[in-house]
């Protein structure tokens, strides 16, 4: 038997290649996601070994619970500065100054996106910078910046730069000097950089205080950094900290293993998603070989092969297969892994070198699911195989086509049984939100099983459907005959494309009602029309001039204007956001609040109010005290609560009067809310706003749908990165169009030869394939987008407690997706169609 396996491979090499495909490509995709995780981390973890590179131990601030979540600064003092270098154990000092600012490009706006700009002062040694070009800077007035920075904002050596940050007005500054990064690079991990003389970097990052933000020193000759660790203790105090060098290390490496980690599942799941695909790929390809090979197994029953023998060579076919296939997607993994580490390393982390890491869970995974998934494919097609009579080789014709009922019946029950949980978690059945989101979620899970059983049963009717657009020509009407002759075969081929297609539809629909959610909402509770506020990339917090707001006020068409500020405090040990206004009740009205217990009525010092959920959180009510301590604040306070505010979706937590905004993280207002009189012309209001905010640089006005675009700008881009990574599966899903096509032309060989004798031309053959191959690609389309705007409904339905009001459907995204699945079946069917049209009359018409 196995020499019969090995010949019967031999025989059907293009049949192989075809299934292997799909193998090679999952394992491939699964090992490259665990090699670029693992080398990413090797590079991030050589970068942070750089930092400080030389010294023996770093001293630091001792970074207390709470700062506004880490982004108030705390410093290593002056006094501690001296007492390190005055100690004999020490040969050199090196003192770091850095933080976020902002800074203004050529054309007047904020330079930088995602990634921040850093002020930085020049003597620090923590990283190897390059001058290009001029000169350091030598005077407070002055700045040298990064090459990227130079790049992105426009300007260059003899310009001016504005810089600005929390401690500091907006400051021109002369560019002296352009520098770079060892190894060539223009940027440290795509953040742009400007250089200042040491005590310019504290006004900017401190206030002027003569405070660091690290200071990393070296150990005299013969000291070991242990040694010297101890013999630092005394100078260091309470409010720093010493640490060894690699003890540094290692705590940015952890910091990074975090976010490295999820960046791995995630690819890792869309590696799974593309094996998953694969499953329906290799089933079908093996019950098509299979379908074709009846006669040749029945045969073999006839002359004493049992069914354990047919069984375990099909399965040795599948098991050859899938280690051969899973072997060469393990090497393409490694190796694209490897690739893809550098393009992830100039791109992202701008490195000039990186650290490719091969861990052996990678290609041991590849090898280990690839081979797991093609044996488990091949075993319902095995088990098939074996059940064939031995009298089916006397038969002139064997027929494969089986029955659909068990399938249909076993779909029909898991969707029921998946949709009574849907129907139960939406209608709260069980006794928790979590409880209930959960039944809810696993409910859409099983329905989507459901889904995928029946479309064996689906098929028909709709490629009926789908095929009456091509039932025009002769070769469109057999391109549809073909399509719904094998239901199953059909189901299998389209599911693969389904997959990708519903989880994509799924996601973007959810994150389309996400965005439509906060659009209505916006709508309907804010009153204002305006908003004065900044990009939400910055890497400063928007701030502006309080006293901008009075000539807001006064201009011709202005209902109402409000100024916000916000805080992160701990309020009675808890993390809780703050709110203050110089109209506090104005504040509460333009979004939409409202009081239900007590008064904010004047509120002053010593009292504070507070949402619904909040006071709920900390268990206090109406005359109740609370203990607060804001961002920059060094003592607590003590409030009374003298107010309650109904639940708002668009503002929560507490609200305090502005003489603490002084403590705030940032003491300015971050946004205003500006109401237009009804009547009043908005255009004319906001460019007279606009004229007003000109010398604000780091606000803007917007209207509601171009804040909304901003707030939202993230849903954005998960959709694109999601559809890009599923791309994977849509490839295999085109893989298993082809094969599918491909199988069932050499299946058709004689009937093919039979149609090009009685006049059909090659034309017509190439069309019918076509027809064929656009058809099952619209009809997983269509099943996917369907069961993907199910599934997310579900999904939205179940999110209504947390604000997710409103179903949208993203029509565009759908448009595009049918159009793509146009374009799957058309390329798909190039090689089934090629093939098709040259196929040799006389020996076909004489195959058997």
């Amino acid at each position: 038997m196995l020499r019969a396996t090995l010949k019967g491979m031999a025989a059907r090499k293009a049949r192989l290649i075809l299934t292997s495909l799909a193998v090679v490509l999952g394992s491939a995709f699964i090992a490259a996601a665990l090699v670029l995780t693992a080398s990413i981390r090797a590079t991030v973890d050589d970068l942070s070994g750089d930092a400080y590179k030389g010294a023996d131990v770093i001293v630091q601030p001792v970074e207390p619970e709470n700062r506004g979540d880490r982004l108030v600064r705390d410093g290593v003092a002056a006094e501690t500065l001296a007492a390190i270098e005055a100690n004999g154990d020490v040969a050199d000092v090196s003192t770091t100054v850095t933080w976020m600012v902002n800074a203004l490009g050529e054309d007047g706006k904020i330079v930088g996106g995602f990634a921040p700009t850093m002020a930085v002062n020049w003597g620090d040694e923590s990283v190897e910078r390059e001058m290009r070009e001029g000169r350091a800077p030598e005077a407070d007035g002055e700045v040298a910046v990064s090459a990227q920075f130079a790049t992105e904002s426009g300007l260059r050596l003899g310009d001016t730069v504005t810089a600005y940050s929390l401690s500091t007005d907006e400051t021109p500054y002369e560019i002296v000097g352009v520098y770079g990064y060892a190894g060539g690079r223009d940027s440290l991990s795509g953040s742009t950089e400007l250089a200042f003389t040491t005590t310019e970097a504290q006004r900017l990052v401190f206030g002027g205080e003569d405070v660091y933000s690290a200071v990393a020193v070296t150990a005299a000759d013969g000291v070991g950094a242990d040694e010297l660790l101890k013999a630092l203790e005394p100078a260091v105090g309470a409010e720093s900290e010493a640490i060894t060098h690699q003890a540094y290390v290692d705590d940015l490496n952890a910091e990074s293993a975090e976010v490295t980690s999820v960046i791995g599942y995630f690819l890792l799941g869309f590696g799974l998603i593309a094996v998953f695909v694969s499953v329906f790929l290799i089933a079908n390809t093996f019950s098509i070989v299979i379908a074709g090979r009846l006669k040749e197994i029945a045969m073999m029953r006839a002359i004493g092969a049992g069914r354990g023998q047919i069984i375990c060579s099909v399965l040795a076919e599948a098991g050859l297969l899938g280690a051969a296939a899973a072997v060469v997607g393990a090497g393409l993994g490694v190796a694209a892994g490897a690739g893809l580490t550098s393009v992830v390393a100039n791109g992202f982390l701008d490195t000039a070198t990186t650290s490719v890491a091969i861990p052996w869970s990678a290609p041991l995974a590849a090898v280990g699911v690839g081979l797991g998934v093609t044996v488990l494919s091949a075993l319902v097609p095995a088990v098939r195989a074996s059940k064939t009579p031995p009298v089916e080789a006397m038969r002139e014709a064997v027929k494969a086509d089986k029955p659909i009922t068990g399938v249909t019946v076993t779909g029909l029950v898991v969707t029921l049984l998946g949709a009574a949980g849907i129907v139960l978690g939406l209608n709260e059945t069980f006794g928790t939100d979590d409880a209930n989101l959960m039944a809810a979620a696993v409910g859409a899970g099983v329905v989507f099983v459901g889904v995928a059983l029946l479309t064996a049963w689906l098929s028909k009717p709709v490629v009926a459907l789908l095929g009456a657009i091509w039932s025009w020509s002769f070769a469109g009407r057999l391109g549809r005959l073909n399509a719904s002759r094998n239901p199953r075969r059909t189901a299998v081929t389209a599911a693969a494309l389904m997959i990708g297609v519903t989880l994509v539809t799924a996601t973007a629909t959810l994150l389309t009602s996400v965005k439509e959610s906060l659009a209505e909402r916006f709508d309907t509770t804010i009153k204002a029309e305006l908003f004065v506020t900044g990009p939400v990339t910055a890497s400063v917090p928007a701030t502006f001039d309080p006293e901008v707001m009075d000539e807001i006020r006064a201009v011709d068409g202005v209902e109402a204007a409000v100024d916000l500020y916000y805080d992160l405090a701990q309020i009675d040990g808890t993390e809780q956001y703050v709110n203050a206004s110089s109209d506090i009740e104005g504040a509460v009205t333009q979004f939409g609040g409202v009081v239900t217990e007590g008064s904010m009525e004047g509120l002053g010092e010593g009292e504070i109010a507070a949402n619904d959920s909040a006071a709920e959180q900390l268990g206090i009510g109406i005359g109740d005290t609370v203990t607060a301590t804001f961002s920059r604040g060094t003592e607590a306070h003590e409030f009374t609560l003298v107010a309650i505010i109904a639940d708002n979706e668009e503002s929560d937590g507490f609200y305090v009067d502005p003489a603490y905004t002084a403590e705030f993280y940032t003491p300015k207002p971050n946004m205003a809310l500006v109401d237009v009189a009804d009547g009043a012309d908005v255009g004319d209001v906001t460019a007279e706003v606009e004229d007003l905010i000109a010398d604000q640089p780091s606000v803007s006005v917007q209207n509601h749908e171009e804040y909304l675009s901003q707030v939202t700008v993230f849903f954005d881009y998960a959709i694109i990165a999601i559809q890009l990574l599923l791309a994977l599966a849509m490839i295999v899903a085109v893989i298993g169009v082809i094969n599918t096509l491909v199988l069932s032309v050499l299946e058709r060989t004689r009937e093919l030869g039979m149609l090009r004798a009685i006049g059909m031309t090659r034309g017509q053959t190439t069309r019918m394939v076509t027809v064929e191959s656009v058809t099952i690609a619209l009809f997983g389309a269509l099943l996917g987008i369907g069961t993907g705007l199910l599934l997310g409904w579900i999904v939205q339905q179940a999110l209504v407690p947390t604000g997710i009001e409103s179903f949208a459907i993203p029509t565009a995204l759908i448009a595009a997706y049918l159009a793509a699945s146009v374009l799957v079946g058309l390329l798909a069917a190039i090689a089934p169609a090629v093939r098709a049209s040259k196929v040799d009359i006389l020996g076909a018409i004489s195959y058997e």
